[in-house]
């Protein structure tokens, strides 16, 4: 008679659990957890207001189950948003988490100036000089179809890029323009007027190493206000006056 009790036992514990487990799955189901509340987090350039309308149709739904992967794409249709996430604040809030892309270069066009970040994606076209200065980039035709969200790489466009992305910090702040010719050499010009020929390489680090170093060289200040160009094409860097 004892295994058939404990079968019973067994039996009505299996009920329970399955009991349990339904009831659980209702609960997380109803409208106990439908979002009510979206806060957006991370915003510097890109308006609260167009995330929000972004992710219009979240309200309502549950906040455990809703489709993360359908609202994140809908939500990186915004050019200037490089990457989101979601955070819950149980029982009703959803909280957005906005990564922006930056901008590390200016393409000057015809009306106005072209914002791109460091992939050469379009992300705004101002009218204006900008509040936050950028290297302008020169040499580069961009046709007025483009639009905010397109990549404008081309091999020049590549190529002063992956320029800029390998300079020291401290150097960047001191180029005012990058020129790229048909054959992808590289001109810089300096805040302080001085023109840098840079030519052509595989990598840039070196020569951009060097560049900073020498601008910062107590010696080189001395008599920078001589300077008219520095020629990194040559084993050596010239100095010319």
């Amino acid at each position: 008679m004892q295994p058939k009790k404990m079968n019973t036992s067994l039996f009505y514990v299996v009920i329970l659990i399955s009991l349990l487990a339904m009831g659980l799955t209702l609960f997380f189901r109803s409208g106990a957890f439908a979002v009510q509340q979206v806060t957006v987090q991370g915003l510097q350039i890109i308006p609260e207001n167009q995330i929000l309308k972004l992710a219009n149709g979240i309200q309502g739904q549950n906040l455990l189950l809703f489709d993360q992967e359908a609202l994140k794409n809908k939500i990186s249709l915004h050019p200037l948003v490089k990457s989101v996430q979601f955070q819950r604040k149980l029982p009703q809030t959803l909280v957005i988490k906005v990564t922006e892309r930056s901008a590390v270069a200016l393409v000057a066009v015809t009306k106005g100036v072209i914002e791109v970040d460091e992939q050469g994606s379009f992300l705004r076209r101002l009218e204006s000089w900008p509040k936050t200065d950028h290297p302008v980039i020169t040499g580069i035709n961009i046709a007025d179809s483009v639009g905010p969200g397109q990549n404008l790489s081309n091999p020049s466009m590549t190529e002063a890029l992956s320029m800029l992305g390998q300079a020291p910090p401290g150097l960047v702040g001191h180029i005012g323009e990058v020129h790229v010719n048909t054959v992808q050499q590289i001109t810089l010009f300096l805040d302080s007027g001085v023109e840098v020929r840079l030519g052509q390489a595989e990598s840039w680090k070196d020569k951009l190493n060097a560049l900073f170093q020498l601008i910062n060289d107590k010696e080189y200040k001395s008599f920078q206000q001589g300077v008219r160009y520095i020629d990194f094409t040559a084993a050596k860097p010239v100095i010319g006056r």
